[in-house]
């Protein structure tokens, strides 16, 4: 008895924390948004967030036929009052479906940052140059 209690206890929480983090981010009226290109800083208050580098993008190109979408991953760093907190790797997806799990850059007291969306998107097979790139970046508050 004790361990089918267990058992269910298990899959209930696992379940509860799955739901959890796939919470889809929308922008709302509040939402920030700023375009900072490849190797450029924005500021939001004390923080300063860097597009560093494409990791990678294996989105499917709009002319071609993909078996899946395919996805972007970037790295920006993060400083806050010019030093230098932490580097995070953002995962942009081609649907342009912005989750939690995914894109959350950075979490503060009062306002997340999310990496939004990554420009351009490829159009054929020939390969993008890196200072083509530019991520948009928002800052969203949080509720009070």
């Amino acid at each position: 008895m004790k361990s089918i209690l267990f058992t269910l206890i298990f899959c209930f929480a696992s379940l509860f924390y799955t739901l959890e983090a796939q919470v889809q981010v929308v922008k709302d009226s509040l939402s920030i948004s700023k375009i900072v290109g490849y190797q450029q800083k924005i500021v939001f208050e004390d923080y300063e967030i860097k597009f560093k580098k494409v990791v990678v993008d294996s989105r499917c190109p709009k002319n071609v036929m993909c078996v899946r979408a395919g996805e972007a991953e970037v790295l920006v760093s993060i400083y806050k009052n010019g030093n230098f907190i932490e580097d995070k790797k953002i995962r942009i997806d081609a649907s342009g479906c912005v989750m939690e799990s995914n894109n959350l850059a950075f979490n503060t007291k009062t306002f997340k940052i999310y990496g939004f969306a990554l420009t351009p998107y490829p159009g054929g097979v020939n390969d993008i140059a890196d200072k083509e790139y530019e991520l948009e970046i928002v800052l969203k508050p949080k509720s009070l």
